[in-house]
């Protein structure tokens, strides 16, 4: 069993977090800085404390895996395609496409 003893960063006491109930967040691309994700004992709140320097060296080393996350990205084979630019004419005709809609309830029908 692998403590680490903080300070809650909700209601400040002082605390006791047990690693197989907290989660170790990185990036995947390698930096000295983590994120640790734990419930406050204390509070009972959800907390986040960053995790740098000896400390994670240490927790690395002794064995805690880190859930490592990446940026969100499109694939590559799903880029739009390239548009024409908007004219003004297109903006003129859409405004007009909109006049004669007074609602977007689904159940009532705009006059016309």
């Amino acid at each position: 069993m692998i403590e680490v003893l903080t300070a809650c960063t909700r209601c400040d006491a002082e605390i006791s977090v047990d690693m197989a109930s907290a989660v170790l967040r990185m990036d995947v691309t390698p930096r000295a800085e983590a994120e640790l994700l734990y419930s406050c004992p204390s509070c009972e709140r959800p907390a986040l404390q960053r995790v740098a320097g000896d400390l994670l060296t240490k927790l690395l080393f002794v064995g805690i895996e880190p859930l490592r996350l990446s940026e969100p990205s499109l694939p590559a084979d799903d880029v739009a395609p390239p548009l024409p630019p908007l004219t003004r004419d297109d903006l003129l005709r859409w405004h007009q496409d909109l006049a004669p809609i007074w609602t977007v309830i689904p159940w009532e029908r705009s006059p016309g």
